[in-house]
């Protein structure tokens, strides 16, 4: 039996929000045990969420309770992405839910955004809380982007996957990543600016990543890997908006799926990217590509 296994890294030292996060993880364990591996009655699924609803809620205001207490300078954007998981997120995940009588493929997808978004959340947001993320980052030059990129991304992704993630230079796409699996993310503002990125990754490597978040052993790419890196990535992204100049949450998520080798390849065939990273975690590699020009074409509906 699969089990989303709680991490001690994920404590970030204060009791009770420590303990709502074990909570909500162990929500969405219960549910993938009754529901995508014995594949029990609906019934399950719904109480399962509107528990992790009710008790996300709570936690929420307790959260938000603590950081006022303190007199955290980040309160309000750290709020703003509460706002978005209770009114947004979660309403949106339980209407699609519902459309598609509790679907296997939308239960996963449940659970995939859920402990993503709890994830990513806690170990680049809530980090911050008590000043061990990049909340504190002074305003980079213009033309320090690269190195932004570099901090604000990097050492999230080592904190999330508890390993060392080194940079190495420049990724081209004669670079050989064995089996790669592309998943593209594409953001926009209100004003109409538009962000892409695409991590570039081996598929086993991709499916350990996912491995350790979750604490459990993929062997495929299914719904919950999926959406998990897009929540862990719309994270990662809403922490970097500002080397862009943006606030946290004035990208929004336009699309994000994966492609295929040769269509990142036709992606990118006249114009590479401004921005091309390769990294290394052991004897492996993967790459991140962003780009913030506007004139690549928009994603088809």
């Amino acid at each position: 039996m699969q089990q989303i296994q709680w991490r001690d890294r994920f404590n970030i030292g204060v009791d009770v929000i420590d303990q709502a996060h074990r909570r909500l993880f162990s929500i969405v364990q219960k549910m993938m045990d009754l529901y995508v591996e014995r594949h029990e009655d609906k019934f399950a699924c719904v109480e399962g969420i509107k528990y992790f609803k009710s008790y996300a809620v709570k936690h929420f205001e307790e959260e938000e309770a603590y950081m006022r207490k303190i007199g955290y300078s980040g309160y309000s954007a750290h709020k703003k992405h509460h706002d978005k998981m209770k009114l947004e997120t979660l309403p949106e995940l339980e209407r699609l839910l519902y459309a598609s009588n509790f679907s296997t493929e939308m239960v996963q997808r449940f659970i995939g955004v859920c402990t993503g978004w709890l994830t990513g959340h806690i170990m680049i947001e809530d980090r911050a809380i008590i000043g061990q993320g990049n909340d504190n980052l002074a305003p980079m030059r213009p033309d320090d982007k690269l190195s932004v990129i570099q901090s604000v991304i990097l050492l999230p992704l080592q904190e999330i996957f508890g390993c060392k993630i080194q940079y190495i230079g420049k990724f081209s796409t004669k670079d050989a990543i064995n089996y790669e699996q592309c998943y593209e993310l594409v953001y926009t503002t209100q004003e109409g600016s538009r962000l892409r990125v695409i991590l570039v990754m081996g598929e086993q490597m991709l499916l350990r990543a996912a491995g350790v978040v979750f604490g459990i052993d993929f062997y495929e790419k299914s719904a919950v890997v999926s959406f998990a890196i897009q929540e862990i990535a719309q994270n990662l992204i809403q922490r970097a908006a500002s080397s862009f100049g943006k606030q946290p949450d004035e990208y929004q998520l336009e699309k994000g799926h994966f492609l295929d080798y040769e269509e990142f390849s036709e992606l990118f065939k006249d114009q590479s990217p401004q921005y091309s990273l390769l990294f290394h975690v052991g004897q492996e590699s993967f790459a991140l590509c962003i780009d913030q020009k506007l004139n690549f074409p928009a994603p088809t509906p």
